[in-house]
């Protein structure tokens, strides 16, 4: 009999290690399956962590950011431009901007602005500022207001390391491309800023063009932003086949081969406005007993007298 107890012991035992071993190793699937997904974003073409100002966990200034950057993505404006803003004005006020360029795709912009903000938030882990440049997308925050600013703290440019076999004919037609691709975008209206296009290149090549301003900017801030940007090409990509300046209100690229996508939705014009027909002109309506042809007879006699005696 002791025997017998003993087995049912031991077998209870070991379902019962057998239990915990299950639950440990369901929580270590789990654990995992969140840190791979926390973890497992793509890395940033560029980014920042402005050290001037930090904030604490917990403090308003954190519960603030969790806020925005959870509401962010539900903000798009319809084109890829985000922006929210949480607080009071004061020290503790989180503004954020996001911008999807112009040529992509709405589940793959969606898709960037997920993974920057969670990128960001690991790589930026107390800083009150903090930008991150993907391919698709660019995401920022910070405690200073964004829309609308045009400061500059810093240019994050890349260069193709290949050069041109002609580099006077390479830049000599690059650079209208880039001048009407400037003023295409910069006239885009409220909602996007973008332009993109190609010319022909030295030797039977192609360059194809793509520049962008955030929508907030005036026309003359986003022409004076990308025109900044573009005189830049003589300095840092002379004779580069590609090349591209990242900056939070505006970009461009440049390439000998097309890196964006032609069929990209655009913004559809304005309808024409609709004219309304001019109201009909209220004629007289003869008295009880007169038709419309004695009312006329009588008008244009009443005029004769007036026109007969006063004058």
């Amino acid at each position: 009999m002791s025997c017998i107890s003993s087995f049912f012991i031991r077998q209870e035992n070991m379902f019962i290690l057998d239990g915990k071993l299950l639950v440990w190793l369901f929580s270590f699937i789990f654990i995992h399956l969140i840190h791979t997904t926390t973890l497992a974003q793509p890395e940033f073409l560029s980014y920042f962590c402005e050290s001037a100002a930090n904030y604490t966990v917990n403090s308003p200034y954190h519960r603030n950011l969790n806020i925005t950057l959870s509401t962010l993505p539900t903000t798009n404006n319809g084109f890829g431009f985000y922006n929210r803003t949480i607080g009071q004005g004061n020290n503790d006020t989180v503004h954020s901007i996001a911008l999807c360029r112009g040529d992509v795709n709405p589940d793959v912009c969606q898709s960037c602005l997920n993974d920057s903000i969670v990128k960001l938030r690991q790589l930026c882990p107390n800083q009150k500022e903090a930008i991150g440049y993907y391919d698709y997308c660019v995401v920022k925050y910070s405690n200073q207001v964004i829309l609308g600013s045009t400061r500059i703290k810093f240019y994050v440019y890349l260069a193709n390391s290949q050069n041109a076999t002609d580099i006077d004919r390479f830049n000599g037609a690059l650079g209208p491309l880039m001048k009407d691709l400037r003023g295409n975008a910069s006239a885009g209206g409220p909602l996007r800023k973008f332009a993109s296009g190609s010319t022909a290149g030295p030797d039977f090549s192609m360059i194809y063009g793509l520049v962008q301003c955030t929508p907030d900017l005036s026309e003359l801030d986003c022409d004076s932003c990308l025109e900044d940007a573009i005189n830049r090409i003589a300095l840092w990509f002379n004779g580069k086949i590609g090349g591209r300046i990242l900056l939070p209100m505006c970009t461009f690229r440049y390439e000998n081969y097309r890196f964006f996508n032609q069929s990209a939705t655009v913004i559809p014009p304005s309808p024409p406005p609709v004219l309304q027909p001019s109201p009909p002109i209220a004629r007289p309506s003869p008295p009880p007993g007169m038709d419309s042809e004695h009312v006329w007879l009588s008008f244009l006699k009443q005029l004769l007298t007036y026109w007969i005696f006063e004058k």
